[in-house]
């Protein structure tokens, strides 16, 4: 089985404009997740995707593969699907463009489970507690098998009784088998994706199982310019 990792990257963002290009450490930031995505052994292939000459060109200047999407692409996951379009792969895994740290040990699982026949892998940290309530971290909860129940911008599960319950945080790491993702992608958006603003929700509202890798790894992502210069501070710890 051949598996593909794309890393989608576009140029506009409300709240970053330009961010694939910004400097972190003396490396632009899609440099910075290319490099540490090539370094999986579970992934065949690294793809970086983007609808803008800008950071087509920064990526050709590190030797990466890059493909040009269209700007009409409603989501990273459609850029995804977009270009991977007549290559060989039997999976796809789409690593957000803005994970700038990331467990390359939970993308190698990313791709086993793939490669055993899973439509639809994710993975998930412990959410520190700062963050259970904190609508931009999303929450993931799982059936004893490892599966999603749901996601939420809420906090889940309810704090009634948490004896024995670890609340868990989603990673924006998506797997999927390459006809799982040509389903996904063809499908109209659903009423909890819409109302959470969360894509992963219209899989589950169409019957597609997501399978939850847990992850003790290290994961930083960078939203805003303020993330990025609190990240930069404690660089050197990472």
């Amino acid at each position: 089985m051949r598996v593909v990792a794309v890393i989608p990257a576009r140029y506009e963002s409300s709240r970053f404009p330009g961010k694939p290009l910004t400097d972190i450490k003396g490396k632009t930031m899609i440099r910075r997740i290319f490099e540490q995505v090539s370094t999986c052994p579970d992934i065949d292939e690294v793809l970086v995707a983007t609808d803008d000459v800008r950071i087509f060109e920064e990526a050709r200047s590190f030797d990466a593969k890059v493909v040009m999407t269209s700007p009409e692409c409603r989501s990273g996951t459609d850029r995804v699907a977009q270009a991977i379009r007549g290559r060989t792969a039997d999976a796809v895994i789409n690593v957000q463009g803005d994970q700038v740290v990331l467990d390359t040990a939970a993308l190698s699982e990313v791709s086993r489970e793939l490669r055993q026949g899973f439509p639809m892998v994710t993975v998930a940290a412990r959410a520190q507690p700062e963050e259970y309530h904190d609508p931009n971290c999303v929450k993931v909860v799982c059936d004893l098998r490892g599966y999603a129940l749901y996601f939420s911008r809420a906090p889940i599960p309810y704090e009634r009784s948490r004896d024995g319950i670890e609340p868990w945080k989603h990673i924006g790491i998506y797997g999927f088998s390459k006809e799982t993702l040509e389903r996904f992608t063809s499908l109209a958006p659903t009423p909890l994706e819409l109302a959470e603003s969360l894509e992963q929700l219209r899989a589950m509202e169409n019957g597609i199982p997501i399978k939850v890798i847990f992850a003790t790894g290290e994961f930083l992502e960078i939203n805003t310019p303020q993330d990025k210069e609190r990240i930069l501070q404690t660089w050197d710890s990472f």
